[in-house]
């Protein structure tokens, strides 16, 4: 990236501060240009979303390049978030620190998120995204990337129940090895879902030690985890259910 390049991305990010800036590099008429965009994320000092119009207007004048954003007081590294959304972009990223001024860039090399231990970062990072994860590496199963903002279970919608069944699932009685588990904390649907994991055990995490009756998953605000499957977590549960490509028990 060239230095005029950057120091208008510099100029952005410190126009923005202590918010996240966010836009593009694109190719235009042969040269690379930088277009600002607006962040449209309710919480935009801790994350971006650059808005549609900004980023469809910015694709009509030409081919993104590379896909930009700032990190307000802390250091150009990439987050986990960061590297899985470079991941889904398909495009080089680059991150500026500001004040710094530091720029850190990179490219999609693969990179994925832990199963336990992972970082939050709804609609990206959230239990949702661990259960594909789950039956993508576990099991070769791909489910559907539904969008979903955040807080959409205090506002009416009932985004499992919705969708569920055009996933593949169906619901269950009893309970076994890879089934998703539904389960609805101080709201009026079921708004977290985990995967239960009988011993504890995963083909993806090959140094996990046996653990009766775990399941897998991930918290508001925390980090994914293994956890042991009764009490509250059972008296929250309202649904479970069974992907169709699960193979039948012998």
């Amino acid at each position: 990236m060239n230095k005029t390049l950057i120091k208008q991305i510099q100029a952005h990010a410190a126009a923005e501060f202590p918010r996240e800036c966010c836009g593009v590099v694109i190719a235009e008429s042969g040269r690379q240009k930088y277009v600002p965009c607006r962040n449209d994320a309710s919480t935009p000092s801790e994350h971006f979303i650059i808005n549609p119009e900004d980023l469809a207007d910015a694709e009509d004048r030409g081919a993104i390049r590379v896909i930009v954003h700032s990190h307000p007081d802390t250091p150009a590294q990439p987050s986990m978030a960061d590297r899985v959304s470079c991941e889904l972009h398909e495009k080089p990223w680059a991150i500026i620190s500001w004040p710094s001024g530091e720029l850190f860039e990179f490219k999609p090399c693969g990179y994925q998120a832990p199963l336990i231990g992972r970082d939050y970062g709804h609609g990206l990072l959230d239990c949702y995204a661990l259960c594909r994860d789950y039956y993508s590496r576990e099991h070769g199963i791909e489910l559907p990337n539904y969008p979903r903002r955040d807080g959409w279970w205090t506002t009416g919608e009932s985004l499992y129940e919705k969708y569920y069944e055009e996933a593949g699932f169906y619901p269950v009685a009893d309970l076994r090895k890879g089934d998703m588990i539904l389960m609805q904390i101080n709201a009026n649907a079921p708004n977290h879902a985990g995967i239960y994991l009988g011993d504890g055990l995963l083909a993806s995490v090959p140094d996990l030690h046996p653990a009766p009756r775990t399941f897998l998953h991930h918290r508001y605000n925390k980090k994914s985890s293994r956890d042991v499957y009764g009490g509250m977590w059972a008296d929250y549960t309202v649904l479970i259910l069974r992907h169709q490509k699960m193979p039948e028990e012998r």
